[in-house]
């Protein structure tokens, strides 16, 4: 990425993840978002445990100061029938008193990360042009919330509560893969890392099983503007059938848990009919995707809310 024949910058000190300082990350999140608390549990949870790739992340110094910080949490995926690693960017915090330092931030994440096949993120508003113009992101799409009305509904025998991830998973994606050019490949260790090692989150997972046919959702509760919501967070099945069923089942532990709606995520158009049959309706607050070297197709894609680190 060049960004001389666009403006001239200072450069400053580039260092990885510090380990040994990451008080400062916390104190730069801090500043960087108006007094808001970052866990250093949650940091060495995604920098130290993933059991994909660990320490993805960039830091930039001016002396003993942190100015900017970067971190990536890689995951192995299938894209286009290969397995390749990519990674959702996230947890980008900068110091505006330091001009150029979330341009050459990011530039030096791309490059010290292109053992990454592919890289993407959901940048705000503000930053989404930035990374469009300047760092030349592909701009893939908008991904928006599916959602539904909480309503009592009968509900199947077959869906219970559970707490560790299967290798069956993993299958099941490699099956998806065969319809989609990018899904996230459900390995065992990384679902339970991902959804029940997370510090400050409390995702509780709800799985299909019969003697055939498999399938989970993953739910939490988040409330805003006075509504209580449910979220499934994550959702993957081996039928049309057996989603149909987590759906409904989702619909109603909503109402259960006195929420008002079921949002997801959920880009494929392959399940655009089982969504609108269950009451679903697509829209709600766009979230634009961006992709740092490759493009993607987003209807032929199996993205959920959990490929971002928002949620």
């Amino acid at each position: 990425m060049v960004l001389s024949k666009y403006l001239k910058l200072p450069t400053y000190q580039v260092k990885g993840y510090p380990k040994n300082e990451i008080e400062k990350v916390q104190e730069l999140f801090s500043k960087a978002f108006d007094g808001r608390q970052l866990s250093l549990e949650s940091v060495r949870w995604q920098m130290e445990q993933n059991p994909c790739f660990k320490e993805r992340a960039v830091s930039l110094w001016q002396d003993d100061v942190l100015i900017a910080y970067t971190a990536l949490t890689p995951c192995q995926t299938v894209f286009y029938g290969k397995d390749i690693v990519s990674a959702v960017s996230g947890t980008t915090m900068v110091n505006e008193d330091y001009p150029g330092a979330s341009f050459q931030l990011l530039s030096e994440c791309a490059k010290q990360n292109s053992d990454i096949q592919i890289i993407f993120g959901f940048p705000n508003r503000n930053s989404f042009g930035i990374c469009k113009k300047y760092l030349k992101h592909h701009y893939v799409g908008d991904v928006a919330f599916w959602t539904a009305k909480a309503e009592k509904k009968i509900v199947t025998d077959k869906i219970h509560p559970f707490f560790s991830f299967s290798d069956e998973y993993e299958k099941i994606s490699h099956e998806l893969s065969l319809t989609h050019i990018f899904i996230k490949t459900r390995k065992r260790e990384f679902l339970n890392w991902r959804f029940f090692q997370k510090p400050g989150y409390d995702y509780k997972g709800f799985e299909y099983i019969d003697t055939k046919r498999r399938g989970y959702i993953v739910v939490d509760i988040y409330e805003e503007n006075g509504m209580r919501q449910l979220q499934v967070v994550d959702l993957i099945a081996d039928s049309l059938e057996v989603l149909h069923e987590l759906l409904n089942y989702a619909i109603n532990l909503a109402y259960e848990w006195h929420c008002s709606i079921v949002k997801l995520w959920l880009t494929s158009d392959y399940y655009k009919a089982v969504l609108e049959e269950r009451g679903f309706e697509y829209g709600e607050h766009p979230f634009p995707m961006t992709c740092w070297t490759q493009d993607l197709e987003l209807d032929n894609c199996y993205i959920t809310m959990a490929d971002s680190d928002i949620f």
